[in-house]
């Protein structure tokens, strides 16, 4: 028999996104943590997550709040995991922050909100110093040999990542859905995209295999909003994107995000130092080498399609329209320019 609903009432819609209030998740803070008053805590930043910072006395944290249906809770916790290890073994990084001891209830560094949307993780972490040096050379050296030790620390310790993996599904196949509905009456860009991206990919796979050292864990993100510096000494954080993928593409993420100010960034003193810094740690194949601008054209392509997913979420629409594709896909051309297979085919 169908449900007669009472005269005058509607239905609820769906919950796409909500915010905590910022005094609410103090509350929490102060139970789960033990922190001394007085705390305050403000809303600082949001996204992919909702990004809390939190003041002291003494000290300066961060609490990252996920989204609803991003990850389940075993991601997080193998990323708080990894962090760990890492950091044990010499990078320096946002330190996760450990909740206090309950009774009944085991240490854990990962805990759940329930949210109108469904259930999103929340975790703290230590703040990164922030006083960088004028010495652009030296520490864009310091951090390619950081990154290269993640690669090599990652590959020894065999770290375990249940996100699936930066790999051509990512970078290629999810970004073209998520654009396709908002280019249909750009068909002619969109076919672009398609037709590029895919040859991208068959020249990556062409060049590259999917072993360690060239494949392996990598941070997914590492640009100059992921990581500040104390003097030329960088600290990371911000593993979110983390996952198995080739190495060329983590490292071609840094030039890929400085080419928005200076599109000649890549041909540069400070971007050939970073590849220095990385190889003085693990050097790196002629190969690897040559498919960094394919990975950062492929970079573009996956922000396109990130940018797609945060607007229906929780940016709206505004800006995502025309004056946003021409400026992307111009960016993305420009990597297109930089590639050995896009000179071979264009008779370049």
């Amino acid at each position: 028999m169908e449900e007669v609903r009472e005269y005058g009432k509607k239905s609820q819609p769906k919950i796409r996104y909500s915010q905590f209030d910022a005094e609410d998740i103090r509350k929490e803070l102060l139970e789960r943590y033990g922190m001394e008053m007085p705390v305050e805590c403000r809303l600082y930043d949001y996204g992919m997550n909702d990004i809390y910072r939190i003041k002291t006395k003494k000290e300066t944290y961060f609490l990252r709040i996920s989204l609803a249906g991003l990850h389940i809770k075993k991601d997080y916790e193998e990323e708080m995991h990894i962090l760990n290890i890492l950091i044990q073994n010499g990078i320096k990084a946002a330190a996760p922050v450990k909740m206090r001891g309950m009774p009944g209830r085991q240490e854990d560094y990962v805990w759940e909100l329930h949210a109108p949307e469904g259930i999103r993780y929340a975790m703290l972490f230590t703040e990164a110093p922030n006083s960088p040096s004028d010495d652009k050379e030296s520490s864009a050296c310091n951090l390619g040999s950081m990154l290269a030790g993640i690669h090599n620390i990652s590959d020894r310790e065999k770290f375990q990542v249940s996100r699936p993996p930066i790999d051509m599904c990512q970078l290629v196949e999810k970004p073209l859905s998520n654009i396709r509905p908002f280019l249909a009456d750009r068909e002619q860009d969109f076919s672009f995209l398609k037709e590029s991206a895919e040859k991208l990919a068959g020249y990556i796979k062409g060049k590259l295999p999917e072993t360690a050292p060239v494949y392996g864990f990598c941070h997914g993100d590492v640009h100059s909003g992921n990581v500040f510096f104390a003097g030329d000494k960088p600290t990371l954080f911000d593993f979110d994107c983390m996952g198995y993928g080739w190495r060329s593409y983590d490292i071609c993420v840094y030039a890929w995000n400085e080419t928005f100010l200076d599109e000649n960034y890549i041909e540069g003193s400070v971007w050939k130092k970073y590849l220095e810094g990385y190889e003085s740690v693990r050097p790196l194949s002629a190969e690897e080498k040559e498919t960094i601008p394919a990975f950062a054209a492929l970079r573009q392509l996956w922000l396109m399609g990130l940018h797609a997913d945060v607007m229906d979420r929780n940016a709206g629409c505004c800006w995502y329209q025309d004056d946003y594709f021409d400026s992307q896909i111009k960016m993305f051309r420009l990597w297109l320019d930089r590639c050995s297979l896009y000179r071979k085919n264009s008779g370049r």
